[in-house]
């Protein structure tokens, strides 16, 4: 487990007593802020370990979650989707965070007892060396590098040169997400071989600065940094808005599971957490870091990939 920090983590001033109107169901549906108001003393201590692509943002929750209760304390871990999903199947975790629903990388009977907190979106897109000269690439162009048919920067407008691919690791919900958008369910064969295979977004955008020709995808709050930049996909900006609208397609809702029996001694903290995440109060700063708050979206995804109208 990397990337393991404490952080103090203190009750709600306002929803903390809403922990009940969280609601638990099975593994696949979702929860829903109750928005109530009322104040109340948390103790205990949780750890939430997994996706990389929104820690900075519970990070953040916390900065603002410790105000409050001075004797509650949390472990946020990174890991990447898998590890998440895999440590709250098991109980080694009271939070499992995911780029992805849990049906697509775990066995039905882990799913089982599973609560599916969808607290906001992420939009990811691909990033590639600022001496790469070309802007915008089509999802069909996207496709054929990540599964090797396209080598070569002049395929694609710009000047020659090796495509250098670099990939999150198996098991990563980003690397998921963005080849369920992309690939459409097709697999690059066995010879093609990226130049990289790294276990975070923050060491996908330093991997990217520092490799001449190289390629990527980061979620949108990784996007800006020396020695990068942000490409179009059809003519389509990476923005907020454009995820909301349906138009720019890679996307995934950021999950954080929890467990329908998790002990009651840690269970209030859990879930008053994730109150607070799915709060208005908090949806200005989800805004800020680069994600987007549930209620702004007028479509809506299901497990297989399917975008509809909200």
């Amino acid at each position: 487990m990397s990337d393991l920090s404490r952080r103090q983590f203190l009750g709600l001033t306002g929803a903390v007593a809403a922990v009940a109107g969280l609601g638990l169901a099975g593994c696949g549906s979702t929860t829903e802020p109750s928005g109530d108001d009322a104040t109340s003393t948390l103790t205990g201590s949780i750890s939430c370990s997994g996706a990389t692509s929104f820690q900075p943002l519970v990070e953040k929750a916390s900065d603002a979650f410790c105000e409050a209760n001075p004797d509650v304390s949390i472990a946020i871990a990174a890991g990447g989707s898998g590890q998440g999903l895999s440590q709250i199947a098991e109980g080694s975790v009271q939070i499992g965070r995911s780029d992805v629903y849990a049906e697509t990388k775990l066995e039905p009977e882990q799913c089982e007892g599973l609560v599916d907190n969808q607290v906001c979106i992420v939009g990811m897109g691909p990033i590639v060396n600022a001496g790469v000269d070309v802007d915008d690439l089509t999802l069909d162009q996207l496709k054929g590098i990540f599964l090797g048919q396209i080598t070569d920067w002049s395929e694609v407008g710009g000047t020659a040169g090796a495509i250098q691919v670099i990939q999150r690791e198996a098991g990563s919900g980003t690397r998921a997400t963005f080849e369920d958008a992309v690939l459409a369910g097709e697999a690059a064969p066995d010879s093609f071989r990226p130049v990289a295979e790294v276990d975070s977004s923050g060491t996908v955008v330093e991997q990217v600065a520092a490799t001449e020709g190289s390629i990527s995808y980061v979620a949108f709050n990784y996007m800006e940094g020396d020695g990068i930049k942000a490409l179009t996909v059809d003519g389509v900006e990476p923005t907020q808005e454009n995820v909301e609208s349906g138009d720019f397609t890679i996307w995934a809702y950021e999950h954080m599971y929890t467990r329908e029996d998790e002990d009651e001694s840690t269970a209030p903290v859990t879930k008053a957490f994730i109150e607070f995440m799915m709060s208005d109060d908090f949806a200005a700063t989800v805004v800020e870091e680069g994600f987007i708050p549930m209620g702004n979206m007028k479509v809506k995804k299901d497990a297989d990939g399917t975008i509809s109208a909200a």
